[in-house]
């Protein structure tokens, strides 16, 4: 009786030594731009990239974060996305504001709110002309700009907060991010 219990004790150990073997965690692959981080999560058969930026107001914690990404989505469309977070308590009936070099201007309406900020969204891919046409104008000026702008009105103040953010790096790392998928 013992040898089979001890048996069994034997075989349920290493089935989890080989579900833990399966279960191992994902590989993240970090890689810095200038001021833009390119970063790779792996994990199985699902490889998901982005390029990213956390802009800090100085002697704050007020954070603005922007992150470009691509991916397949369900109906087999390749779908490119930016998306801008600001932080809560912004005056959402005001268009966020993005200014490249001080020269071109492109005004964004808020997606949604949510625990981690504001979000704005431009994609290119997802069956909307206009949209992809934005999309083009933000990303272009992304890749040949050196300066970006983010401009929100803040709810409570009912003032302008406005944050720069350098874009040098924006390119070579969107290229990585390009050959990687």
């Amino acid at each position: 009786m013992k040898k089979i219990i001890f048996f069994f004790i034997i075989i349920l150990t290493l089935s989890k030594l080989v579900i833990a073997e399966e279960k191992s965690p994902p590989k993240v692959t970090t890689q810095q731009y200038d001021n833009w981080t390119y970063q790779c999560v792996e994990s199985g058969e699902n490889k998901n990239c982005e390029v990213s930026q956390t802009i800090r107001i100085q002697n704050t914690n007020i954070n603005f974060s922007v992150t470009y990404t691509n991916f397949i989505d369900d109906k087999k469309n390749k779908v490119q996305l930016i998306t801008i977070i600001s932080p809560l308590g912004i005056d959402l009936k005001k268009k966020l504001s993005l200014r490249f070099d001080d020269k071109e201007e492109v005004n964004l309406a808020w997606s949604s709110c949510e625990q981690i900020g504001c979000l704005v969204f431009v994609s290119k891919g997802s069956e909307n002309s206009n949209m992809d046409d934005v999309y083009d104008k933000v990303y272009q000026n992304f890749i040949s700009g050196k300066l970006l702008e983010i401009e929100v009105l803040g709810y409570a103040t009912n003032q302008p907060l406005v944050i720069q953010s350098n874009l040098i790096g924006f390119k070579k790392a969107a290229d990585k991010l390009k050959s990687e998928n």
